[in-house]
């Protein structure tokens, strides 16, 4: 079953992104289609009847190896259309979600005309009618269908239409990017610390995975395929990616007809997950078989922004300027909000990624902690030192700076105490001994104990 465009049988599964329930119809109309050409194969058939002739067959007999030769043939061929079956069944599945989401918004766009309808009108002293349930408003909104001349007593409800849809109904957005109505507060993810200047498409990568496209939040995935397939492609937005690279990574035990099919199912899902921002542009963009960020967008991710804020506190730095280097080490422990995409823990070929930059974090706090240290500011010093043990327990120049901030406030108790748990943190973590540099400042710090 070929989804892709350009495939005998591809189609853009319109109703996904036309706005139209109709498209959305057309879309499961052609996805029943393509089941029931698969399921109707003249292979299928003939299947049962060459079992039959290979049962009533002598062993041996040239009809029973000829059987034997043809069910290979078509057992192969069996698994191909299982393949494909299953990445059909994965595009109804989206064209029926896709239904659902509009019939709901569309129902919901009646309840809150209901609701601004009830805000004027009292049926007797009683005050406000109330209609409970989905049956009393459905009523509700039969009277209120009716002409002005049939309820002189109602004054017109005017709802705004956009993108076409029709006046009664509120704009469609994708429930993956806006939360539902009832959706509770706790489902939405904080803002990030660092301010996120306008762009496109803005990724926050640096902890949980944070997207917005044309300023508004991506807030649910519907494939997890297709939020892995696209922070290969932000990882590696420098460069296209060839469909085979992607096939191979997120399908590495697939045949390469099932993995093309998963691979066309994930991408068809991730582009309804990320809405164009206007112009009908797509944040992801594909050419020469290959796929990337469309470099007609403005892009900002978070990573980049780091390694830019990185650079500046190093120039800083190495030109004897403190306090700006304070500032844009200050910037980029921000902008790390936690490991690079922790909110997927199945993923790992990111994971050498993931560690250079916890590296360049912690080395970033030690910096930043040895200039407050110079600078006498020591409550920021030992701030950016606990930042340090906090991500990575091991990480012993950060317990050697602490050490040496109790040290000169004549803390030996807290000396003594943060090499504890230096040395039980290496312990239990790496199984080895402090170093040699750790151990003698420990000794200089309590000589006078």
């Amino acid at each position: 079953m070929a989804i892709h465009r350009g495939g005998k049988h591809a189609s853009h599964h319109p109703g996904v992104n036309d706005g139209s329930g109709a498209g959305a119809r057309t879309g499961l109309t052609e996805a029943v289609t393509e089941l029931r050409r698969l399921t109707q194969k003249p292979s299928f058939q003939d299947a049962e009847r060459m079992l039959a002739d290979l049962d009533n067959s002598p062993g041996g007999s040239g009809v029973g190896i000829e059987a034997v030769h043809a069910l290979r043939r078509w057992r192969a061929e069996y698994l191909r259309v299982a393949d494909e079956l299953e990445a059909a069944a994965r595009c109804c599945r989206l064209v029926e979600q896709e239904i659902g989401q509009r019939i709901e918004a569309f129902l919901a766009g009646w309840e809150r005309q209901l609701e601004t309808a009830r805000m004027h009108e009292h049926d007797g002293p009683g005050g406000p009618r109330r209609r409970s349930g989905r049956d009393g408003w459905f009523r509700e909104l039969l009277r209120l269908g009716r002409t002005d001349e049939e309820r002189p007593e109602d004054g017109p409800i005017a709802i705004s239409s956009e993108r076409g849809t029709p006046p009664i109904v509120p704009p469609v957005t994708s429930s993956y990017l806006l939360p539902a109505a009832d959706a509770p507060a706790a489902d939405i993810p904080a803002p990030p610390a660092a301010d996120v200047p306008a762009a496109d498409v803005a990724a926050l990568v640096l902890g949980p995975l944070q997207l917005s496209v044309g300023g508004r939040r991506v807030l649910r995935w519907n494939s997890l395929k297709a939020r892995a397939v696209f922070q290969y492609l932000l990882m590696h937005q420098d460069r296209p990616i060839r469909r085979d690279v992607l096939m191979e990574l997120q399908w590495p035990d697939h045949t390469r007809n099932s993995a093309r099919n998963n691979l066309n199912v994930a991408l068809y899902s991730l582009r309804n997950t990320l809405e164009g921002p206007g112009q009908g542009l797509q944040p992801i963009v594909y050419q020469d078989g290959c796929y990337s960020l469309n470099p007609a967008l403005t892009w900002w991710i978070d990573k980049n922004e780091f390694f830019s804020t990185l650079q500046q506190a190093e120039s800083a730095r190495g030109a004897g300027r403190p306090r700006q280097a304070i500032a844009a080490y200050e910037r980029a422990a921000q902008l790390y909000r936690g490991p690079l995409f922790e909110d997927d823990p199945a993923g790992e070929w990111f994971l050498p990624e993931q560690r250079n930059l916890e590296g360049l974090y912690l080395q970033a706090l030690e910096h930043l902690a040895t200039i407050y240290f110079e600078l006498g500011e020591l409550p920021e010093a030992v701030r950016c030192g606990q930042l340090a043990v906090g991500t990575d327990p091991c990480c012993e120049p950060a317990h050697r700076l602490l050490m040496r901030c109790f040290g000169s406030q004549h803390q030996q108790q807290l000396v003594s105490r943060q090499y504890r748990s230096c040395v039980a943190a290496l312990h239990d973590e790496l199984g080895v001994l402090p170093g040699e540099e750790t151990v003698q400042l420990f000794r200089d710090l309590t000589a006078t104990i």
